[in-house]
């Protein structure tokens, strides 16, 4: 099983809004990675909080065409397929390892630093820019990270 590597991180997209849902669900899916049995509760709340998130980027993806908005809602679709697949094993009472949680970190890691930086990017050429964070929110929330590694 190929791993994400330790302290990979998101690039920032440019959307405050979009970057702070990203961080949320890492923040999750970095909880089901480290390496003990993955539950229900967890597949559930992060499950919640990414349709949450895609709905966010739904609203956003108007400025894309319609062949990519498509290729970029049927990513989405099929990440959710992923959750409910590991949420019907837990459910079942299976076990859902780390490393089923470890794929879901890379696609989402792959997905947020590729199409989602792409999506936002569309947005303010569009002329839609989505809020922006500011500079001394990032650096204050790469100050919190640090933090948090030396707590580890």
């Amino acid at each position: 099983m190929t791993h994400a590597p330790a302290g990979c991180s998101l690039i920032p997209s440019g959307s405050g809004v979009i970057d702070a849902e990203h961080g949320a669900i890492l923040d999750l899916l970095s909880v089901m990675t480290a390496g003990g049995p993955v539950g229900l509760v967890e597949l559930t709340a992060l499950r919640l909080e990414v349709a949450e998130h895609f709905a966010t980027e739904t609203v956003e993806m108007a400025v894309l065409t319609a062949e990519r908005r498509e290729r970029h809602e049927h990513a989405h679709r099929n990440y959710l397929a992923s959750i409910d697949a590991l949420v019907n094993t837990a459910e079942r009472g299976d076990p859902v390892t780390s490393d089923d949680a470890n794929r879901l970190m890379l696609w989402f890691i792959v997905h947020s630093n590729t199409a989602d930086t792409e999506l936002v990017e569309a947005t303010r050429r569009a002329g839609n820019e989505p809020p922006m964070i500011s500079m001394d929110e990032w650096l204050d929330s790469l100050d919190e990270a640090d933090r948090d590694a030396l707590r580890s």
